[in-house]
Parts: C-alpha cells; sequence; structure tokens
C-alpha cells in the first residue's frame, strides 16, 4: 500500500467508526494541499482572461478633489480604468452596516483604500497603469486613538460622528458591591491590532457567462453573502450573480467580509472578459480587517474571603474608518468583560469608534481574546492581594450551574469552568507544578 493510500485509508476508517474524539484525524483537505491538487483562486484561469490592479489612497484622511485616469486609459494593453463614478449600482457595502465605499468618491478614510481600478492583459501592464493614474488629494487631519475620536471637537471620519455603537450592560448594584470588597484592583489595559497573515491572500476571478449570469469564484468565507453585496453595487438581481468557494488557504474571520468579489466583478462587467485579481500580502495587510485594538478601564473587587462583589468596565474598541464586524466585536467586550466568573455586580460599556487606523473586524475569538486579558489579569492580581492561590481563586468565583451570567443569564447546564479547573488542578499535582509568586507555572 503506497503512502497515499494509507492516509486515505485511515481517513475513512475515522469517519466509519465516528472515533474523532480522542483520535488524530486527517484534515478533509490536507491531501489535496500537501500534494498540491487543491485549486486557489489565484490558480484560476480562463481564455482571454485580464488581470485587475487596485490604485489605493497613500493617505489616511484627505478629500479626492480629482482624479485622471487619461493616461492609463490610453495605454495599449489595458481594457478598463474604472472610478467610483463607473460603477452602476450602489457604492457601498459592508457585512453588518453598509458604510464603507466600493471606490472613494470623495474621500479616502485609510491607508490603501481602493480609488481606481485597472483590468489589463498583463499584470505588468496593470500594475503600470495604475502607476499613471494622477489623484489630486488634500490631506485632512486624522483621528488615530479612540480616545480622541469620542472628543466633540475631534475630525468626523464618518458624517454621523465617530461612535459606531455604544453598548451598556447592568447587573445589580455595582456601588454597593464595591462597598462590600475588602480590596480593589483598578488597571488599564491597551490590546493592539493583529493582522490575520492568512497564507493566501486574498483573490478571486469573474466573468460572465453566456447567460448573463455574472459568477465569482474567490477564497471567501459566505459567498451567500458576497453575492448580495456584489448584486447592489452591480444593480443587478441577486439570482444573477453565482458566487462559488474556492480552496481557503486560511481565513480565520479575515475572508468573512467582502475582499476582492466586487472589485473583479465591476472588471469583468465593464469589459466583458474574465478578470482575476490577487492582492500580494503588501496589499492584504492594507486593505483588509485586523484584530480591534482597544482600550480598557476596570475596576474589579472582593472580600478578604475571596468572592468576588463588584466588576466594572468601560472598553473603547478602534473599528478602523469602516464598521466591518466591529458592531459586534466591540458589542461582546461589554458582556463578556467579566469572564467565565460570577459578579453579583456589574457594570460595562463598550464603545466602538471609528478611527483612521486600518480596518478592524472579525478575528478568532471575537472580542473574547482582548476580554481574557483583562479579566485573568484582574483575578491574578486580586488573588495575589489577598494571599490566595490564583487557581484556588478561579475556583470560588466561577460560574457554575444555577449562577447567573453578567447579562442576568442563569447558567442552566453544560457550564463544565469549574470541571475544567478541577482537572487543570489534578494536572498541576500529577506534574508537581504550582504558581509562582509572580504567577508564572513553576
Amino acid at each position: 500500500m503506497s503512502d497515499t493510500q494509507e492516509i486515505i485509508e485511515i481517513k475513512f476508517a475515522d469517519h466509519r467508526g465516528y472515533v474523532p474524539i480522542g483520535s488524530s484525524v486527517i484534515r478533509e483537505d490536507a491531501l489535496a494541499k500537501v500534494t498540491g491538487q487543491a485549486e486557489y483562486s489565484g490558480d484560476i484561469s480562463r481564455p482571454g482572461m485580464l488581470h485587475g490592479k487596485v490604485l489605493m489612497s497613500p493617505f489616511p484622511h484627505a478629500l479626492v478633489k480629482h482624479i485622471d485616469t487619461s493616461k492609463a486609459a490610453r495605454m495599449q494593453g489595458v481594457h478598463a480604468v474604472l472610478t467610483a463614478k463607473d460603477i452602476p449600482g450602489e457604492n457601498v457595502f459592508g457585512i453588518a452596516i453598509a458604510d464603507q465605499q466600493v471606490l472613494a468618491d470623495k474621500k479616502v478614510r485609510f491607508v490603501g483604500e481602493p480609488v481606481a481600478l485597472v483590468a489589463a492583459e498583463d499584470p505588468f501592464i496593470a500594475a503600470e497603469a495604475v502607476r499613471s493614474i494622477k489623484v489630486e488629494y488634500e490631506p485632512l487631519q486624522g483621528v488615530f486613538d479612540p480616545l480622541a475620536g469620542i472628543k466633540e471637537d475631534a475630525p468626523r471620519v464618518q458624517e454621523q460622528g465617530n461612535i459606531l455603537l455604544h453598548t451598556k450592560v447592568r447587573k445589580g448594584d455595582y456601588l454597593k458591591g464595591f462597598a462590600d470588597a475588602d480590596v480593589v484592583v483598578e488597571n488599564v489595559y491597551r490590546t493592539h491590532g493583529q493582522d490575520h497573515v492568512p497564507l493566501e491572500p486574498e483573490g478571486g476571478i469573474a466573468w460572465i457567462e453566456n447567460d448573463g449570469v455574472l459568477t465569482i469564484y474567490s477564497s471567501s468565507q459566505y459567498v451567500f453573502r458576497d453575492r448580495k453585496q456584489v448584486a447592489r453595487v452591480l444593480n443587478l438581481p441577486v439570482n444573477r450573480v453565482r458566487s462559488v468557494n474556492t480552496t481557503v488557504g486560511g481565513g480565520f474571520g479575515r475572508k468573512d467580509d467582502v475582499t476582492v468579489e466586487i472589485l473583479v466583478s465591476l472588471l469583468a462587467s465593464a469589459t466583458l472578459k474574465p478578470v482575476r485579481l490577487v492582492y500580494n500580502r503588501h496589499e492584504s495587510m492594507m486593505t483588509q480587517t485586523h484584530r480591534h485594538p482597544t482600550i480598557t478601564r476596570v475596576r474589579t473587587g472582593a472580600t478578604k474571603e475571596g468572592k468576588l462583589t463588584s466588576m466594572e468596565g468601560v472598553v473603547y474598541g478602534d473599528t478602523g474608518p469602516y464598521s466591518s464586524l466591529g458592531i459586534f466585536v466591540i458589542k461582546k467586550m461589554a458582556l463578556h468583560l467579566g469572564g467565565p466568573y460570577y459578579f453579583p455586580n456589574y457594570k460595562c460599556d463598550s464603545i466602538s469608534v471609528y478611527t483612521n487606523n486600518p480596518i478592524a473586524g472579525a478575528f478568532r475569538g471575537f472580542g473574547i481574546f482582548q476580554s481574557a486579558i483583562v479579566h485573568e489579569q484582574q483575578m491574578d492580581e486580586l488573588a495575589a492581594k489577598l494571599g490566595i492561590d490564583p487557581l484556588e481563586f478561579r475556583l470560588k468565583n466561577c460560574l457554575r450551574e444555577g449562577l447567573s451570567f453578567s447579562t442576568g443569564q442563569v447558567m442552566n447546564e453544560a457550564c463544565g469552568i469549574a470541571a475544567t479547573l478541577e482537572r487543570l488542578k489534578e494536572y498541576m499535582a500529577e506534574h508537581s507544578l504550582r504558581f509562582s509568586r509572580n504567577m508564572e507555572v513553576v
């Protein structure tokens, strides 16, 4: 039996016997990927295919005064040069709120915002054409910190204001909870942004079928949502758009948003030829979503016996110039700032703020990672002040069945936090591990 056949046999045996739990299961797409058989969006080609390229803004915040595409349009091998005025439908998209422009019209709001598109017979011609487009900008003062962005005199990233969403969570009497506390820990935490860096950068190809249906193949996490957004921008009925998911070389939430689907569709519609567009790493990191940077002020109280009494916090999330999924990511932080611990009294606000920084959106964890940094550090500091083992402190205060979450929801079932901590306690004992005074495991 060959190595490849053995791998296939093992995979099928796992599925027939339903034994994935506790065993090493081979990924469904592993064989195709390691043997090079997997077809990614950048691998797909069609006869007569053109290559797309995007002109991106060099400014984080500026007015667009004039765009001259005449030189690019005259270049041999260039089939289309598009700006916002060439969009047949609405120049707007967004996964949660339609607040992001496809191509900058009167203003750019971040470095890398698409301003113009080119389709050419060769990728080098497309790149040269993009460089020949002349744009007159009038730079504006930008907003690069969410705390500065909420001030009344701050420059407006979006016309309606810089606060996207303010979420409030209240439970019990947080002031009484602090009055009952023997020790209070108060801190300010800052978490940085993070790029997903999927091995496969964003890419796609689109063409018009003989029956007039627009077909898109792209590296996407949500093709049904993509086709709706494409249809709105191209002014097409949704049933005239066909969106197909290719092999995805890493997403992690990054490809939940529209990436290049609208752009290749516009170029394919304008040229009536297949057009492929694949970002390089620099373009990917400039234009696509990232993990939300946050600033959190929090205070947490506990009794000398080691029982939590109250938490108060406020989170400022930097969502960049457009919403993406920032309306939900930062909202979740207001709910989860207390983590898997029982607080009889709880008050938390989370504020998602528009800035001129890179767009922030979905990233594995969805705001919970940022929250975990806060509540776990608070637990460690409280335990240290009270002289209680940090693991025992968590066991005293973790959510259990019958206790309520920050929103007041009672844990009725499947609340395995205590069991998990107990197993961790056993593991540490079995391996002679303990926490040092600075909360490191030794």
